[in-house]
């Protein structure tokens, strides 16, 4: 009997002990197909032109100026450095014969947005041409974007590319079904990715003909549009976890993102992002996926010269200080995650948190030159450390060194003084804000009882707002909004995102009574002085 169940039982035994066949992580071959010159990530003039297509009747009159002063302002082009946190806005004027050009700086090769019309590759030295036919019905049909050199190669795919290959499903709510339904969601998007590498290597048909760094650039932005999503989703997955005791938060988001370190060559710990992506992406990767930079601490900043009271705390007591809590970063994301200790995206997302907290600072200026030595010892990559001394010498040079400088007048100028002008002498609250942004909604709700607490003070709260009157009327009038509410033109506003250099909203600026504005202040302190 022992015999015989010993013979029964052997065949189980050895398929126990055989070993589950992990299915292989497929490598984007030929990657990197071309070789990025220094020179190439550099900065430089892009030249943004175009010009609209009108009814056969009207061809070669001139624009009538009423429709003119409607198209100046409503377009606008917004370019964002990701890698420092900064962004410009600029506005497009149109000619009389409705042609238009504008010179944009960027720092690097980049995506700008051209609003509201849509993304156009900008590579220093090239040109983008825009046509805006205005007899087409919708936007998609009625405006084409072009252009020279690699700026106009990668821009002439970017929409085909975007709706082909970075369209997942966005309303497919994993999450709401637990924490292990979202991890199954995660695993099917990386077979997504997976059999995306495949398909490359094998030749997408788009790309057939593309120059080899135009085809690397469009590559790389698939796979990281891709992850971006997988990131966007874990967003949702922390709320649970803070729900929920009994769920490791650290291990689940140590085995959520464990797909990444056999892909990192292409999705993260590759410098082909810095010229192939945008801010969104590295946003979701800094609070996301390098989850540590973020993590609840307490940081002390050393003295700018040697004290000996500050060295014997020191030895006293157990201080975490800017250089060792980035290289811990770093540390925890090689030993969690398996990632580089040099990983491209880490780096810059260093560098993104640097001059997010330099803008907290504001003038202690000891404490961001400490934080800006420590954040460099982490950056390691060549044309990081170059932007990251060019971003510390403009921060510079616009809180350290104060250099007055008459500028002449912007339409922008000229629109907000008309704006504030029966308002002089008091203190100005001015929110800009629209219908459909909800935040900004929310804001004026929590501003109610300081502006009723302030109403017989020098002080007027101005919200001003590109919605007609009779749009805003369903909310501001049930919620008993108070303040003066300034309705503009889309055009007027675009002349004033340029002078205050805001893209999102809520935006928010407070001036005194002497007409300055002013940061880091409330409207109650401006009333004190």
């Amino acid at each position: 009997m022992t015999i015989l169940l010993a013979v029964l039982l052997a065949p189980a035994s050895m398929e126990a002990k055989k070993k589950v066949k992990v299915p292989e992580v497929p490598q984007l071959k030929n990657f990197p197909s071309a070789e990025i010159s220094e020179y190439r990530l550099h900065g430089g003039n892009v030249v943004i032109q175009g010009h609209l297509v009108v009814p056969e009747e009207a061809k070669g009159e001139k624009i009538p100026q009423e429709v003119l002063d409607k198209l100046n302002g409503s377009f606008t082009v917004i370019m964002r450095n990701y890698i420092v946190h900064k962004e410009k806005t600029s506005v497009i004027e149109f000619k009389n014969d409705g042609t238009f050009s504008l010179n944009v700086y960027v720092p690097y090769p980049m995506q700008v947005l051209v609003y509201p019309l849509g993304m156009a590759y900008a590579c220093p030295g090239d040109t983008i041409n825009v046509t805006i036919d205005i007899t087409k019905r919708t936007k998609e049909e009625g405006v084409k974007f072009d252009g020279t050199g690699l700026g106009g190669e990668v821009t002439r795919l970017l929409l085909l590319i975007n709706e082909k290959y970075c369209r997942p499903d966005l309303y497919e709510e994993a999450e709401e079904k637990g924490l292990d339904s979202l991890m199954i969601w995660k695993d099917q998007q990386v077979e997504k990715m997976d059999e995306l590498v495949r398909k490359m290597n094998d030749g997408l048909p788009e790309l057939a003909g593309c120059s080899p760094l135009a085809s690397d650039i469009l590559r790389t932005y698939i796979l990281s549009e891709r992850l971006k999503l997988i990131c966007d989703k874990y967003i949702s997955a922390e709320d649970k976890l803070r729900e929920d005791s009994t769920i490791d938060g650290k291990a689940y988001w140590q085995q959520y993102f464990s797909f990444v370190a056999p892909r990192a060559k292409y999705l993260t710990d590759n410098p082909l992002l810095m010229i192939s992506t945008d801010d969104f992406f590295f946003n979701r990767l800094e609070y996301q996926l390098f989850r540590p930079m973020h993590a609840p601490r307490v940081l002390y900043y050393l003295p700018f010269d040697y004290d000996p009271k500050a060295a014997e705390d020191m030895a006293q007591h157990k201080r975490v200080f800017s250089r060792e809590f980035r290289m811990n970063t770093m540390n925890e994301l090689q030993e969690k995650l398996h990632l580089s200790p040099s990983d491209f995206s880490a780096q810059v997302c260093q560098l993104r948190d640097l001059f997010t907290i330099s803008e907290w600072h504001k003038d202690q200026h000891d404490v961001i030159a400490d934080d800006f030595a420590a954040t460099m010892t982490v950056v390691s990559h060549p044309e990081l450390i170059r932007q990251g001394i060019l971003a510390y010498r403009e921060y510079i040079k616009e809180h350290e060194i104060k250099v007055v400088e008459d500028k002449p007048l912007t339409k922008g100028d000229s629109i907000f003084q008309r704006i504030i002008e029966p308002y002089k002498g008091n203190v100005l609250y001015v929110d800009f804000w629209e219908m459909s942004c909800g935040p900004c909604r929310a804001g004026m709700l929590h501003m109610r009882d300081e502006v009723e607490a302030n109403k017989d003070k020098p002080v007027k709260y101005l919200y001003i707002t590109d919605d007609t009157p009779e749009h805003c009327k369903s909310f501001l009038e049930p919620n008993n909004i108070k303040g003066e509410h300034i309705h503009i033109t889309r055009s007027e506003w675009g002349y004033l995102q340029e002078k205050f250099q805001f893209s999102g909203i809520p935006f928010v600026v407070l001036f005194d009574k002497q007409g300055k504005q002013r940061e880091g202040v409330t409207v109650n302190q401006l009333l004190e002085e």
